[in-house]
């Protein structure tokens, strides 16, 4: 199948600063274009130290790349500013959080639910995969949490019953930082409505405005992102999503077997979140960085960091300039070795000598004298 690309990434020259601006238009990973191209672009784009604008307008997409792109957001030096076009549904809205700034205008819809998946192999395999799973739930809670401020069993009782906010819900909830006027909407691709469509609780408006969207003339659609090929690809087959399920059941039970082959295997939830499902020559390599994390973290005394370091996403480096700062916070505490007289202490007593003792009583005597 032809890959299609679900977003695209444009460098442009401004007065003041550069800036990227990041469009996301479609189904994340949905065409088979994964988040490490998406990265790597992205890298490539930003390198000057522009600031970020990502616009999003999508019914969501794979867990693990969005999971991959928020990271790689939030690792970024630079300003980072989100704003929903449109929708930001499912495994968008984990993206969007990942501005230092969330901008809604007033009639676009944010939607957080449960990350789910399709697993397939042994009673191992599944349990497995069940495990990664709440990992990944706990990683999206975290990110959640980070950006509106609400606590954890808040944000699991919002994925829970899937929620869908508008922007003035999502602002008072603390998701989306500023508001705008309304925008004509416009359906991301042919079948975002379809998908938005699928998702629990769907608000009477949300349904309506996909109605009416829907209804619109086909003459004005939504500018299209690029491709790598003229001619548009075919629909994917009804069987892509089950093998790309089962390729990535088998990945995930590789990089649990792979982080146990290498002394790691507390780590590989880790792996999971930081460099999501897209390659096993990605985990492969991930596995290698999370080792030598780990090594350096037992090094500097502080093993417990690396689980937080691998699913961040870290490198080695950045690793450890992060324990740098550590110790070198540390050591900023004066320490003062010197002992202090206790006031309530009782008074040690001199030890007998008896070279003393002879020789003050030979003193006396000759005082006498």
């Amino acid at each position: 199948m032809a890959k299609k690309l679900w977003y695209t990434i444009t460098a442009k020259a401004q007065a003041e600063k550069p800036v990227v601006e990041i469009r996301i238009y479609d189904e994340i990973s949905f065409w088979g274009t994964t988040a490490e191209a998406f990265v790597a672009e992205l890298d490539a784009a930003a390198a000057g130290g522009a600031d970020i604008v990502v616009s999003l307008n999508s019914p969501g997409g794979d867990v693990f790349d969005a999971l991959a792109i928020y990271n790689a957001l939030r690792r970024y030096a630079g300003r980072v500013t989100t704003r929903v076009d449109g929708f930001a549904a499912s495994a968008a809205s984990l993206i969007a959080m990942a501005g230092d700034q969330l901008i809604m205008p007033e009639n676009a819809q944010l939607m957080i639910h449960n990350a789910w998946t399709i697993a397939g192999g042994t009673a191992e395999d599944l349990r497995s995969t069940a495990d990664m799973m709440d990992r990944v739930r706990d990683g999206v809670v975290a990110a959640y949490s980070r950006k509106s401020g609400q606590d954890a069993d808040k944000i699991v009782e919002m994925m829970d019953a899937t929620t869908w906010m508008s922007a003035l819900e999502a602002q008072a909830l603390g998701f989306c930082d500023l508001i705008e006027d309304p925008v004509r909407l416009q359906m991301s691709s042919d079948l975002a409505a379809e998908v938005l469509r699928k998702h629990k609780n769907l608000p009477a408006e949300v349904s309506a405005m996909l109605d009416a969207l829907e209804a619109e003339s086909p003459c004005d659609p939504a500018p299209p992102p690029a491709t790598t090929m003229d001619a548009p690809p075919p629909l994917v087959p009804a069987a892509e999503p089950q093998a790309n399920a089962a390729q990535a059941t088998a990945l995930v039970g590789h990089v649990y077997a792979a982080c146990r082959t290498a002394g790691v295997a507390h780590l590989a939830e880790g792996v999971l979140l930081s460099c999501g499902l897209a390659s096993k020559e990605g985990a492969d390599e991930r596995i290698v960085q999370a080792a030598e994390i780990a090594g350096v973290c037992l090094a500097a005394k502080m093993a417990d960091k690396a689980p937080e370091f691998v699913a961040a996403g870290l490198s080695v480096e950045q690793a450890r300039a992060r324990l740098f700062d550590a110790l070198a916070a540390a050591s900023e505490q004066a320490v003062d070795n010197r002992q202090r007289p206790d006031a309530n202490a009782v008074r040690a007593v001199p030890a007998l000598s008896i070279t003393n003792f002879y020789e003050a009583r030979a003193a006396a005597r000759r005082r006498a004298s």
